[in-house]
């Protein structure tokens, strides 16, 4: 059996081996890390070809592709079929990518999430009160009023939290709120059965009312406050 094991490439012990790193694939990381850090190469700027990459270095253009594979799974360069290779702008997908793991592997609840966005949306709905445009005060009063029209909250809770983000004017909460969204999701799917009632759907859409006008007449202590009494009504919702 142990010689299975061997033969197979698994260990007695039922671990797979890490595989080395091929060192001449970590210099094409290393390098391009380098050029990024000095602003050789900004956010959406072509890496240079593997040709050019592979002189450079004295290593094949193979290893080169192979490095740049691995920057693309950091989510630092965006790699396109026929398209040459570019330093990534800042986006959510790698993130979102390990909290989709956490959550199918059960590591997370949906309190978890609340907390979490509650600290996060407790700081941003302030900001958003002194930063925001008019055309995203009349947005995030749109995705309020129209929760009151509909059975399914979800499309206007998410698209009013994620404006919400995006008029704080950090672009860091609109990373989160990106990457939070399948979270975020299914955690308002779990307490969503608790607004299927006329009554209820209306103090939800309340709930996010008075944070819209709050942010839409620059009150940002007012506009915390609002998102702190959300919370706690959505809170509720999943514990019952």
């Amino acid at each position: 059996m142990a010689d299975l094991f061997k033969r197979s490439g698994w260990s007695y012990a039922g671990q797979v081996p890490a595989p080395a790193t091929d060192n001449r694939a970590a210099t094409v990381v290393q390098h391009v890390q380098r050029l990024i850090q000095v602003g050789a190469l900004p956010p959406g700027a072509p890496l240079p070809s593997e040709g050019q990459l592979s002189a450079t270095l004295g290593i094949s253009r193979g290893m080169v592709r192979e490095g740049y594979r691995m920057l693309a799974a950091t989510g630092a360069v965006t790699l396109r079929n026929g398209r040459a290779p570019r330093v990534a702008a800042l986006n959510a997908d790698p993130i979102a990518a390990m909290f989709r793991h956490v959550l199918d592997t059960r590591q997370v609840s949906a309190p978890d999430v609340l907390e979490f966005r509650r600290a996060t949306e407790l700081q941003a709905a302030p900001l958003a009160a002194l930063r925001r445009s008019d055309a995203q005060a009349a947005a995030l009063l749109a995705a309020a009023a129209a929760m009151q029209d509909t059975p399914d909250l979800l499309p206007q809770d998410l698209a009013f939290h994620e404006l919400l983000a995006d008029s704080s004017g950090n672009p860091l909460f609109s990373v989160i709120a990106q990457t939070f969204r399948v979270l975020t999701e299914r955690s308002i799917r779990q307490g969503q059965h608790h607004y299927t009632d006329p009554f209820h759907r209306t103090a939800y859409a309340e709930a996010h009312l008075e944070i819209a006008r709050s942010i839409q007449q620059r009150d940002p202590t007012h506009a915390q406050q609002a998102m702190q009494r959300h919370y706690e009504q959505a809170e509720l919702a999943t514990l019952l």
